[in-house]
């Protein structure tokens, strides 16, 4: 039985945010304030990733322990596109579409996240990504963004691996930062199971790679499976091309 222990979701700010009881009576009065509020009076900006972590609108942490080599899990964390189409082959939820750009890589999901990443510090023991991301749905007007840095800091022996997921969110603009606040609860709940799930779902793949090898890259084709043999080489028999 593989091994996880998750901790517990903590936001930033003081307070217990909106309990469940408000939401809908404050839900008339959030959208008033956002058509009132139209994008040409809001001043954007991009906060750099310190300030994102310095004064977050919301973060979100989870410790994680779990069955995986901390050479795989570099490795894992160093190639989101393979790993969108390892995820895909295996049939996991929910979808994600990861494609490169010239700065790292474009992430979006069927909830309606987007977002761009790069890769910003990594170590033996740390990775840092820095992003800024909207949501593609009707309901959510299209200057609600946000900047966000993902740290994942583990430590490993070998088999096994624990550390924490720490995400620091912060609202573009003075709508987009109230209206996080707002929903602050659900917000942290909401990233917090998506975070647990996503963990769970690696350390699946991860087991698979390190004693599946070949079940893996025959779920992969054309340029996903060369760069599975790229990625992994060293660390698994070569197989030869079909």
């Amino acid at each position: 039985m593989s091994r996880k222990t998750y901790g517990t979701v903590r936001r930033s700010g003081k307070g217990n945010g909106v309990p469940r009881g408000w939401l809908k009576q404050l839900l008339p009065v959030i959208t008033v304030v956002l058509i009132l509020c139209a994008a040409p009076r809001i001043q954007a900006y991009e906060p750099s990733a310190d300030a994102v972590i310095m004064t977050p609108t919301v973060t979100c942490r989870r410790t994680f322990a779990m069955d995986a080599a901390r050479e795989i899990w570099n490795r894992v964390l160093d190639n989101p596109c393979l790993m969108a189409e390892i995820w895909t082959s295996c049939g996991l939820q929910p979808l994600y579409t990861v494609t490169r750009t010239a700065t790292g890589f474009h992430v979006s999901d069927s909830s309606g996240i987007n977002g761009d990443f790069s890769q910003i510090d990594r170590s033996g023991n740390t990775r840092t990504f820095y992003g800024t991301g909207n949501f593609n749905h009707w309901a959510i007007p299209s200057f609600f963004t946000a900047d966000g840095v993902i740290v994942l800091a583990y430590t490993g022996d070998g088999s096994t691996l624990s550390g924490e997921a720490a995400v620091f969110m912060r609202g573009d603009n003075g709508i987009s930062r109230l209206v996080m606040r707002l929903f602050s609860g659900i917000l942290t709940r909401r990233v917090g199971n998506r975070i647990d799930s996503t963990l769970e779902n690696l350390e699946t793949i991860m087991g698979d790679i390190a004693n599946e090898p070949r079940k893996v890259r025959d779920g992969l084709k054309g340029e996903a499976r060369r760069d599975f043999d790229t990625v992994f080489s060293g660390m698994l028999i070569s197989v030869p091309e079909r």
